[in-house]
């Protein structure tokens, strides 16, 4: 009795930029894992950059002249130069595809280029990271400005002392945070970063409002 295969799907789709890693190299271009029987192709006069075995590079997949699905890592030939559209605060699907000076380097809808500002984000970001955003601004130049948190969120609240003092409420007067909680727990928790967040604590402190012990801090 013959053995049925198993369909396979792969990891990214024609028209898609996606995080796909190198399984070989040759002196023609590299091949990457898409998740199928046969690997995807990736010109040499499409690398960006010199790329190894192992590595993961974020790619467009398009049809090349003979109709065949390719690898690109030149995002900007596939990025639009139509003049975005978008609302503020609308929210968008974003791919982290660099880090620059300023922040991060994202591709929005696979359509436009936006950046969101370090001083903005406060969770881990990785290079070719899938994730939800929120269009700031539109600049002038075309250029937009993302956020990742919708304005409404807790960090739009002005006064997080306020905040810190009802969550204390909220969990019977106590809650596990020290020097040593994450950023990205902080930030979850009540929407800013964990500078600011020690700022307000300090501020409830000398108000004598809370106690700051070596297993979190309560209210007094």
């Amino acid at each position: 009795m013959a053995q049925v295969s198993e369909e396979l799907t792969p990891y990214a789709w024609l028209g898609d930029f996606a995080l796909l890693e190198v399984v070989d190299i040759q002196e023609i271009g590299s091949f990457l894992d898409i998740g199928l029987e046969k690997d995807l192709f990736l010109p040499k006069s499409e690398q960006s950059r010199p790329i190894r075995i192992g590595q993961k590079v974020l790619v467009h997949i398009y049809l090349d002249r003979a109709q065949r699905m390719t690898a690109s890592m030149r995002l900007d030939s596939f990025i639009s130069d139509e003049k975005p559209q978008y609302k503020e605060y609308e929210q968008v699907d974003l791919i982290i595809a660099a880090e620059t000076d300023l922040g991060f380097k994202a591709i929005i809808n696979k359509k436009h280029w936006g950046v969101l500002y370090f001083s903005e984000v406060f969770q881990e970001i990785k290079y070719g990271q899938a994730i939800k955003g929120f269009v700031k601004k539109i600049r002038d130049d075309g250029k937009i400005d993302l956020l990742l948190q919708q304005p409404g969120h807790k960090s739009a609240q002005k006064d997080i002392g306020d905040l810190i003092l009802k969550s204390l409420t909220e969990s019977g007067g106590f809650l596990p945070i020290t020097d040593k909680t994450s950023a990205e727990k902080i930030y979850e928790l009540f929407g800013v970063s964990k500078k600011k967040f020690k700022i307000a604590l300090g501020g409830l402190y000398k108000k004598q409002l809370i106690k700051i012990e070596d297993k979190g801090i309560t209210k007094l």
